[in-house]
């Protein structure tokens, strides 16, 4: 056997331990099999299953002891890999992630950073889709997971076999990831505080999918900066089309609320009831402020509190490169990002 095979024999089976490790079948303290086990198992020599050990240990995923064997090491802590590729990573592509898209691979470019970017298949966990990247030898990702649920466990073992990790517009993938997103706090507060008059009724409309970080967050605040105002949800859907349906129960809630604020929950709801209210004259007595842009905000009489995408994106490559430099030190960071206010008056028809 020449030494580029055997090379790519021992780190194979590293990668295959690594493997059983991200899928849990040996956890954090358990004792894996022995050399001649190993060796057995995987039909390799025990000089093979030595080096790919040797790796492992050197890059603190396992601890060896004389007399109690070789057992597996969890570790939540920064890894020390380059920043040359980075994969982008999302269940689906919006509008609003597009725009994202863009920033960051301005971003990624100035740091000499090539920059993938990878589309969950529908029926594939965000962990698994990690896995593949780090099968790949891709190390650093930041991940945007939209409505896709986060298995904290699978994080902590991604993490531990060595990959580096932001997620974007949430903070649900937090010990085991920096995550940066928008201050919902400071935007419902804005949007409410900057009116150009005070309002006796608020109404909130959002989605239903109170799983997803930023839309229990935006209504939690909306709820204490306006304790007497009601709330409507709209069903969740990825695309973010809202029904008819939905339009006419919402056009209903408002006819009700008569003069008073709407606050909505994103671009797309905020869209929507901007076209509503134009449609219905209702724009005389409800305000309209919505957290996050839509295309052709400027042309109705609302106030918009977006996010800077652009400072997302910096703050999000200074978190990969944090987590290679300080290694053992680091530790995940939730950074709630400020966005930008904007007053679009009348409008234009």
């Amino acid at each position: 056997m020449d030494m580029v095979t055997s090379e790519l024999r021992y780190l194979e089976l590293k990668n295959k331990i690594c493997y059983q490790i991200y899928n849990g079948v040996y956890e954090d303290g358990e004792r894996i099999p022995s050399e001649r086990q190993l060796a057995a198992d995987y039909d390799v020599s025990r000089i093979t299953v030595r080096k790919a050990l040797e790796i492992l240990e050197e890059e603190d995923l396992i601890r060896r002891e004389v007399g109690s064997g070789t057992h597996v090491t969890y570790r939540n802590w920064g890894n020390d890999t380059a920043l040359d590729v980075a994969a982008l990573v999302a269940p689906s592509k919006n509008p609003f992630f597009a725009e994202f898209i863009t920033k960051f691979q301005k971003t990624a470019w100035e740091h000499d950073t090539l920059l993938l970017y990878v589309e969950v298949p529908e029926k594939t966990g965000l962990e698994d889709c990690l896995y593949q990247l780090y099968s790949k030898n891709i190390r650093n990702a930041v991940v945007w997971p939209d409505d896709k649920q986060v298995d904290a466990k699978k994080l902590l073992r991604l993490r531990s076999i060595g990959m580096n990790l932001v997620f974007f517009d949430t903070d649900d993938a937090f010990p085991y990831a920096d995550c940066v997103y928008l201050d919902n706090e400071d935007a419902v507060r804005t949007l409410v505080g900057r009116q150009p008059k005070k309002y006796g009724r608020h109404l909130f409309i959002g989605w239903d999918n109170l799983a997803i970080s930023n839309v229990k967050k935006r209504e939690e605040a909306f709820q204490r900066f306006c304790p007497e105002g009601e709330v409507i949800r709209v069903p969740w859907r990825r695309d973010r089309n809202v029904g008819e349906t939905d339009i006419k129960r919402i056009e209903e809630k408002i006819r009700s609320m008569g003069e008073g604020l709407i606050v909505c929950n994103n671009g797309e709801l905020g869209q929507r009831t901007a076209e509503l209210l134009r449609e219905t004259g209702m724009s005389k007595t409800a305000a309209l402020a919505v957290v996050d842009d839509f295309e052709g905000a400027e042309g109705y009489p609302v106030s918009v509190y977006r996010q800077d995408l652009a400072k997302d994106a910096e703050c999000i490559y200074r978190q990969l490169e944090e987590q290679a430099a300080k290694g053992r030190s680091w530790k995940a960071k939730r950074k709630a990002i400020k966005g930008i206010y904007a007053d679009y008056g009348e409008g234009e028809e």
